[in-house]
């Protein structure tokens, strides 16, 4: 089974990818387990008990060996070309553009915030603005990355090879209006079904959350949680049936996480913003600075990416809506003469 050199580097790539997310993993179970039995020096009163760090570490490493075990699975389908580690590829290089173009711009833009911002003491200007441009350039590298297999696995000589592999299905689509799934709603539908676990597990931790401009607490903001895990769970899997109600409640899920990102460019949301972030970061120190999260520079770009994010899920929906209508019934058979 001959294999394009791309291929053979992508799959490298993601063995690497999977070394580092286990390595992560790894680091966040041994913190865990530092600040479980010596604990940890927090400022007094702090909101939240002593066991809450170590868990929260403890699943924040579940979430990296769901990355490592998602990466190696895509390895292994590059190896076999597997027309679905195509697909895989596409998603992760998706998210690594999205997530790397956002942190580039961030810590490109860091030195022209700080200067705005009140300098810290025993803090060397130029050696911080030298250490921002390094890590900026790092992000750029890895987005840039990101981009040529998003190019590379959607060139049609890349598509053509992968479905020389495909099984051939000829089933009906198991879809509710007989349609064939285009290929960007069945990953769209994926990604948020797989996402699901990731959001409602803030459910089980003492975290206040934020919407639209407005804090919760308590068991508001359990409830929170879970009704975003529970929606995002519930369209994922519209989407993959083909329901309409799914695609509907997609783009209503959308427009609002559009509208909550310029409720926070206001001046009411921007301070809710910042004292939402100070009250998650102030006792948690696997969280950088609020300052990182609220300056305006940062807030604005985030924004603005997400929207722009939102936006072109949005214009899928819209591209392939014919799918989400009744396929038309087949011809019937002519009679015997």
């Amino acid at each position: 089974m001959n294999r394009p050199l791309p291929v053979t580097l992508s799959a490298i790539l993601l063995g690497l990818l999977a070394a580092f997310e286990l390595l992560a993993a790894f680091g966040m179970v041994a913190a865990g387990f530092l600040f479980l039995h010596k604990g940890f020096p927090a400022p007094p009163p702090t909101p939240y008990p002593p066991s809450f760090l170590p868990t929260m570490m403890f699943a924040i490493s579940l979430f990296y060996v769901a990355l490592a075990v998602w990466s190696i699975l895509t390895l292994i389908g590059l190896v076999r070309l597997r027309s679905w580690a195509r697909y895989s590829v596409l998603v992760i290089a998706g998210c690594a553009t999205a997530f790397g173009a956002i942190l580039t711009l961030t810590f490109f833009a860091m030195p022209f915030l700080m200067a705005a911002t009140e300098p810290q003491p025993a803090t060397n200007p130029a050696m911080m603005h030298g250490l921002f441009f390094v890590v900026g350039a790092i992000f750029a590298i890895f987005t840039t990355i990101a981009i040529a297999l998003l190019v590379y696995f959607n060139l049609a000589k890349t598509r053509a090879l992968f479905l020389q592999n495909a099984p051939v299905n000829l089933d009906p689509p198991n879809t509710c209006t007989g349609r064939p799934r285009p290929i960007a709603i069945t990953i769209l539908s994926w990604f948020l079904m797989i996402s699901t676990p990731f959001c409602g597990i803030y459910a089980f931790f003492p975290l206040p959350a934020f919407f639209f401009g407005f804090i919760f607490y308590g068991l508001a903001a359990h409830l929170v949680f879970a009704s975003f895990a529970i929606l995002t769970l519930a369209i994922g899997y519209g989407l993959l049936r083909l329901l309409w109600q799914a695609r509907i409640a997609a783009i209503a899920w959308l427009g609002l996480g559009i509208l909550n990102m310029f409720a926070i460019l206001t001046p009411w949301g921007s301070r809710n913003f910042r004292l939402y972030m100070d009250q998650v970061t102030v006792h948690n120190p696997t969280v950088p600075p609020s300052v990182l999260f609220t300056s305006t520079g940062i807030v604005l770009i985030s924004c603005l990416f997400g929207a722009a994010f939102n936006l072109f899920l949005l214009w899928l929906l819209h591209r392939h809506r014919e799918a989400f209508t009744p396929a038309p019934s087949a011809p019937p058979l002519p009679a015997d003469l």
